[in-house]
């Protein structure tokens, strides 16, 4: 147990960093890009006609489009930090971790996914005032966001396997 504890503590302070790091790089760009330096968008930017006044209301459907899935990633975080706590203080095979390791696993697959949409609609949000009209939607896939979509969903079947697992394990128990 002692073992598991110790792995537990090097890998909460492994991933603390990014609890931290992951969303202020992300929401950086993002308040960047939206608020706080608006002329990126029509500056060499091949989407955005040079002559387009960019609404605030389009900005801000653009941050939220983007916000969403690393609101998403940042709660992933946080629940594998959790299921980590729950192993520093000795819990292993409990429900508690396989429901972790779920909720880890359909809150990475739903980030990585809503970031492959962002991606798509991006060019059509960001076009929306030129003077031709929109772009339409840019059907692309990211390699990265897609591994993360699988890792995802295995992180989700193990947990459902530890749950089986625990469960059989319980009813064994009550055979002896």
């Amino acid at each position: 147990m002692n073992r598991i504890k110790k792995m537990s503590t090097v890998a909460m302070i492994c991933m603390l960093p990014m609890l931290i790091y992951y969303p202020y790089e992300a929401i950086g760009w993002q308040v960047e890009l939206s608020f706080l330096d608006p002329g990126k968008w029509t500056r060499n930017d091949s989407w955005v006609h040079p002559d387009a006044e960019i609404a605030l209301k389009t900005r801000i459907v653009f941050f939220l489009i983007w916000f969403v899935p690393t609101l998403l990633g940042t709660a992933a975080y946080a629940t594998g930090l959790s299921m980590l706590w729950l192993l520093h203080r000795g819990v292993v095979f409990d429900a508690r971790i396989a429901q972790r390791l779920r909720l880890m696993g359909l809150l990475i697959t739903a980030s990585a996914s809503l970031s492959l949409v962002a991606g798509a609609i991006s060019p059509m949000i960001r076009s929306w005032h030129n003077p031709d009209g929109p772009l339409p939607l840019r059907f692309w896939y990211d390699s990265g966001n897609l591994g993360m979509v699988f890792c995802g969903l295995a992180f989700f079947f193990l947990g459902l396997v530890m749950r089986e697992a625990i469960r059989i394990a319980r009813e064994n128990e009550e055979f002896v």
